[in-house]
């Protein structure tokens, strides 16, 4: 089920868009656009709820149970910071459908050193360059495998690792953690598009030194970890040519 958010008076129209796995009970991707216009300084709702636009048949019942005691924060997708041009923006950015489990030290680390963090610090980066036109994002963890799925939560805080995690999640009976959570970035500029991706490691270890250069990878590669068709929307040809190569220079990595 794809999700769509808006805020009814939206000045860029569509807030973003969730794909979420009805069976598994989660999210798959947040997909958004990004610009200086979208970075702004209206506040944070700072209030996590249930999202009113998912069906409660679909949901996880009570989510905020899962991570009592559990060792895992509630982690966006979509940032916080990222949807800072009003409050009613900002405030839908804390739908559960738009989180996953993560570490501490994935989501934050120390002193918001994590690779995670100084990832989505360069995207607000790349959305406010003067060239930038439009900076189209997609986010999310893996949760496709049991191979790309690291755990699952179950209520109370108490963890499951098991052959038939996915069957528990389709029960409700755990919230899925994922192994991996990875960025697809395509960059529209006067001149054309560029596109980059990443793919990161989630576990509990202090990544704070590494190079986000590590982590970048083609769009072309970065579908055949996930199974995600980033951009399919551009024409073929300029698809085929930006999804198959980084160009982590130009991206200033």
């Amino acid at each position: 089920m794809v999700l769509i958010h808006t805020t009814g008076n939206d000045p860029f129209g569509i807030n973003y868009a969730v794909e979420w796995d009805c069976d598994k009970r989660s999210q798959r991707w947040t997909a958004y656009q990004m610009g200086s216009g979208y970075i702004g300084s209206a506040g944070y709702y700072g209030k996590w709820s249930e999202d009113p636009e998912l069906p409660a048949i679909a949901r996880v019942n009570d989510s905020s149970a899962f991570y009592s005691g559990s060792g895992f924060t509630r982690g966006h997708i979509l940032c916080s910071a990222d949807r800072q041009y009003s409050k009613d923006a900002n405030m839908q950015t804390f739908y559960y459908t738009n989180m996953q489990p993560q570490y501490y030290s994935h989501n934050a680390g120390d002193n918001y050193t994590s690779p995670w963090v100084r990832l989505e610090e360069k995207v607000r980066t790349w959305a406010r360059a003067k060239e930038t036109q439009v900076l189209y994002v997609v986010k999310g963890g893996t949760i496709d495998t049991e191979e790309n799925i690291l755990m699952g939560l179950r209520r109370g805080g108490t963890h499951y690792i098991g052959s038939d995690v996915l069957k528990k999640a389709e029960n409700g009976d755990v919230l899925l953690v994922p192994k991996y959570f990875f960025v697809a970035l395509l960059l529209e500029l006067k001149q054309g598009y560029r596109a980059i991706g990443f793919c990161i490691v989630h576990d509990n270890a202090d990544h704070g030194s590494n190079a986000l250069v590590e982590y970048a990878m083609s769009i072309d590669n970065l579908e055949n970890k996930t199974g995600i068709d980033f951009f399919c929307n551009l024409p073929d040809d300029i698809e085929d040519e930006v999804e198959a190569k980084i160009a982590s220079n130009a991206w200033g990595l």
